[in-house]
């Protein structure tokens, strides 16, 4: 009876093990934003030690976090590098989310050691696979995931259009057309790859792939904050996450989020929330 009791007890851990680890990750997020880096490496750290005695997916979790987190400080100092460079602010913005390849290249670092799958999504999408809103998995219609796909594009250009100012001189400047397009798509596609791609695959085989959308969403969400962008803001893209997440694990591909990102991305230029400053 001891030893069922103690297996049972084995068991439960094991179950609790991921969600902590995705739970303690949605921490450490928190505490980079506000670029406290002794209390994030401190908590890595010790979950360090206590993985070296877990399952080989446990230990890579938390070390492709490692990666993350030191990933993102040389985005961090590239950021401050590029600062001196004499060049517009539209230019150096994009140099800015061309720093993402940092904590990309970190991870895959990681994981190629663990000669684990880098990524589930990176394969052509199945635009038939069904999608229902608002739970993903379940709610009061399902569509198709290339329905869906239009669908929310178009609420998001219902929501926009009041604020875009079409009249606008500068949407007809060569300048102003290059910063829309190369922002959007560097900026897209890098974070699709590094929370759809990277962060999204290792979450589910950690965790499976509901808790992966939604730790993966928020935490998404959350990584805006050093941006400049209050809590409030983060929020909303933290639900956008779970559903470019979702919208990626229905469809199996990271393609019809990067298509949906890119789109927002011209919205959010368009209308002046991502400013254009020449």
């Amino acid at each position: 009876m001891e030893r069922m009791n103690q297996l049972t007890t084995i068991d439960r851990q094991a179950k609790v093990l991921p969600f902590l680890q995705l739970f303690i990750f949605l921490i450490i997020i928190i505490f980079t934003q506000y670029k406290q880096f002794t209390l994030a490496f401190t908590i890595i750290i010790g979950f360090v030690i206590f993985m070296t005695v877990t399952s080989k997916q446990n230990r890579v979790f938390i070390w492709v976090i490692t990666a993350y987190i030191l990933g993102y400080l040389f985005y961090l100092y590239g950021d401050r590098f590029i600062e001196e460079f004499p060049f517009p602010i539209s230019i150096l913005m994009i140099m800015n989310r061309c720093l993402l390849f940092f904590p990309i290249i970190f991870m895959v670092y990681v994981i190629k050691k663990f000669d684990v799958v880098l990524n589930h999504y990176w394969v052509k999408p199945n635009w038939k696979a069904t999608i229902s809103f608002p739970f993903i998995w379940s709610g009061f219609h399902s569509v198709s995931v290339k329905v869906f796909l239009m669908i929310a594009i178009c609420i998001n250009f219902a929501v926009f259009i009041p604020f875009i100012h079409f009249s606008n001189i500068e949407l007809a400047s060569p300048s102003f057309l290059f910063f829309l397009f190369i922002f959007s798509f560097v900026n897209a596609i890098l974070e699709e790859i590094l929370w759809r791609g990277i962060l999204l695959t290792r979450m589910s085989d950690l965790a499976g792939e509901k808790a992966a959308v939604i730790f993966s969403g928020i935490t998404f969400g959350i990584s805006h904050i050093a941006l400049g962008f209050s809590w409030g803001v983060c929020l909303l893209f933290a639900l956008g996450g779970i559903f470019y997440a979702g919208i990626t694990v229905r469809s199996g591909s990271i393609l019809p989020a990067i298509i949906w990102h890119i789109i927002f991305n011209f919205l959010m230029i368009l209308s002046g929330i991502i400013p254009y400053i020449d």
